[in-house]
């Protein structure tokens, strides 16, 4: 599937139509890749400032929770909070659903299939600017060196961006925050989306389609970024998040205005379990990579040699306005988009690691496209 120059925008019709189609899915369930996974597991930094204190919940309104996410490290909170049955001790019953990316998510949010979704803050924005009620209740990742890259195979003659022109790259799904970053990479070389062509294949099997030749390169993320390098001994082109991307706000958790609306209590206990898993696998050694392999396949070996990203819990609204920001200076969207106004009522506290919030991000876009300050907060180095 190639995406036009404008894909961002034309996005706008195509959530339509797949929020209205009977029966739309996006959310499938799916086993865990059988690739032994990679992976340099992140230490964990005290947090900045006090902490917050523990959130008063009232009465769920519902118990039972589906979540769409994806299965790669990002996500290893969730299976913290399940394994050591964090969701529980707030009164939830947490069922995952795996799904390519946040994209395929934004249907089956709106047909009610999932209650919250994981994914790429370029997507709900996108969605927002197509008319969709989509809200983001907590942040969950932010970008940290190298967990996400560009790769081909060593043999290819693609070394640098600039020798991305003709290629065929492989995305996990079009319209996202991998696409917006590999579209960066490009413009910064002189390129643009019109010089590539861009595939849709899930991150589980981007290192068998690199290997065989059915892409030149593949723009992905741990632990299969470590997979290409160790087992393909893949070349790695460029840190997806590096230049004007450093330090870039990257994925959260979605949810519609309704459902929001309607379960207060039940978002607020997710929050709060997802910080409290989160804050575990910041702070407790060997928790990211035990948990890893849990999901992945990986060994220990491979999940202890992983880049793992900055893992956040809460909002910090400011940050995130730097992607719409970003999006609309590269005229990716018609109209900017308020972050604010996508934020759900009563939202948690940030917390976010000393380190992964210095400014660099906001700092380098202020000059490049925006003005934006990056707060400092509590992540994952």
């Amino acid at each position: 599937m190639i995406r036009s120059r404008r894909g961002f925008v034309l996005l706008t019709a195509a959530l339509l139509t797949a929020v209205t189609a009977a029966g739309t899915a996006a959310a499938t369930t799916a086993p865990p890749t059988d690739t032994e996974p990679a992976g340099t597991e992140a230490a964990g930094t005290e947090s900045a400032g006090s902490e917050a204190p523990a959130p008063e919940i009232g009465e769920l309104e519902q118990t039972d929770l589906t979540i769409g996410l994806i299965p790669i490290a990002d996500v290893a909170p969730v299976f913290i909070g399940l394994e050591r049955g964090i969701f529980e001790d707030y009164g939830l019953n947490v069922t995952t659903e795996f799904a390519a990316g946040g994209a395929a998510a934004i249907p089956a949010l709106q047909s009610g299939d999932i209650d919250l979704a994981f994914g790429g803050y370029p997507t709900g924005i996108a969605a927002v600017q197509a008319g969709l009620p989509i809200l983001i209740s907590s942040e969950a990742v932010r970008s940290g060196d190298l967990f996400a890259g560009l790769y081909s195979m060593p043999d290819s003659g693609i070394e640098e961006p600039a020798d991305l022109a003709g290629a065929t790259i492989a995305v996990n799904t079009l319209d996202n925050i991998v696409q917006m970053a590999v579209e960066a990479h490009l413009v910064d070389a002189g390129l643009s989306l019109d010089d590539v062509t861009l595939v849709e294949i899930g991150f589980p099997d981007m290192v068998a389609a690199l290997e065989t030749g059915n892409v030149d390169v593949i723009a992905v993320v741990e632990p299969f970024g470590t997979i290409a390098r160790q087992t393909l001994d893949a070349n790695l082109i460029v840190d997806m998040f590096s230049a004007r991307l450093e330090n870039f706000p990257v994925a959260g958790w979605f949810v519609t205005s309704d459902w929001a609306a309607e379960n207060p209590n039940t978002l607020a206990a997710f929050n709060a379990a997802f910080a409290e898993a989160t804050d575990i696998a910041v702070n407790e050694e060997g928790a990211l990579a035990a948990i890893v392999q849990t999901y992945t396949n990986a060994t220990p070996e491979l999940a202890a040699a992983l880049n793992y990203p900055n893992m956040v819990a809460g909002l910090d609204v400011e940050y995130l306005q730097i992607v719409s920001d970003f999006m609309f200076e590269q005229g990716l969207i018609e109209e900017e988009v308020s972050v604010a106004d996508m934020i759900i009522d009563n939202p948690p506290p940030s917390s976010v690691t000393d380190g992964a919030s210095d400014g660099t991000a906001a700092d380098t876009m202020a000059a490049d496209t925006m003005a934006a300050d990056t707060p400092a907060s509590t992540v994952a180095g």
